[in-house]
């Protein structure tokens, strides 16, 4: 990141569609990517979500009380009066935000990942994983589309 995109994730804080829930994120991203699993797809009604992960005690909720839920394995948080998926907790150590909660110009993606699950080819110049990297614990096969 550039040194003004870098200052201005390290401290934020972004809010649902009604204003209801607004999330601080106090750090640098661990890293950013598409998701194209299954369970985004069927969560967000999306064939594939933008999302940003950081350390999970970097991204605290300041404003009002998600739900939290999970659809499989994944506990996700959601503004309970207008419905904006916010978070969801994959491990422990990491918070997964929505990256389209965040200002224009911050979200960078680096890769895809689940692409075994995609609706359709996203063709652009990123690597698509079929899971995920092997710094993410996946195989890193690549698809080629």
């Amino acid at each position: 990141m550039d040194s003004e995109a870098s200052n201005a994730a390290a401290n934020i804080v972004v809010e649902c569609r009604c204003g209801a829930v607004a999330v601080k994120i106090s750090g640098e991203p661990v890293t950013q990517f598409y998701c194209h699993c299954d369970d985004c797809q069927i969560v967000h009604g999306a064939a594939y979500v933008p999302i940003v992960m950081y350390r999970a005690t970097a991204v605290s909720v300041v404003r009002g009380e998600p739900s939290g839920w999970k659809l499989r394995t994944t506990v996700r948080h959601t503004c309970s009066v207008c419905g904006t998926r916010l978070f969801a907790d994959p491990d422990p150590r990491v918070r997964a935000v929505t990256a389209y909660l965040l200002p224009p110009g911050l979200f960078r993606p680096l890769f895809h990942i689940r692409c075994r699950h995609a609706l359709l080819p996203v063709k652009d110049a990123l690597p698509h994983y079929a899971d995920l990297p092997t710094f993410m614990g996946g195989s890193g096969e690549t698809v080629d589309w």
